[in-house]
């Protein structure tokens, strides 16, 4: 039986440790080069539609309001909650505090540059993506 060109190429596709390819296979590539009958074949990528979703309208409008029911909710607080907040902020501001914030500011900090480098590592692996 004899076998053909195509034959002994898919053989060695196929077989493990790997086969040599036939002598004559890029002679016989180039001559079909040359004669035309290998056309350059063009895949066509599809073309992107620009749609929004639902979701985008809903984003935008949640944030949209967003600064409205900030405001709303700040003029609608009782007066208790008021002076909450004011005291809240006081204690934030005493001096035997700070060091506390400051070593917590410092670690939420460090914390994100790690997390940006990180998320930058993945974004420039070489063939990878977050995808």
């Amino acid at each position: 039986m004899n076998q053909t060109t195509d034959d002994l190429i898919e053989d060695a596709l196929h077989t493990y440790p790997l086969a040599q390819a036939p002598s004559n296979l890029s002679q016989r590539i180039m001559g079909q080069i040359r004669a035309g009958q290998i056309k350059s074949v063009r895949i066509a990528a599809p073309r992107m539609q620009f749609r929004l979703t639902w979701m985008d309208y809903a984003l935008g409008f949640f944030l949209t309001l967003l600064p409205a029911v900030g405001f709303f909710i700040w003029a609608c607080l009782p007066r208790l909650a008021l002076l909450r907040l004011e005291f809240q902020w006081q204690v934030l501001q005493a001096s035997s505090f700070l060091p506390v914030l400051t070593i917590s500011l410092v670690a939420a900090g460090v914390l994100l540059f790690s997390a940006f480098l990180f998320s930058l590592n993945l974004l420039l692996r070489p063939g990878g993506s977050l995808a």
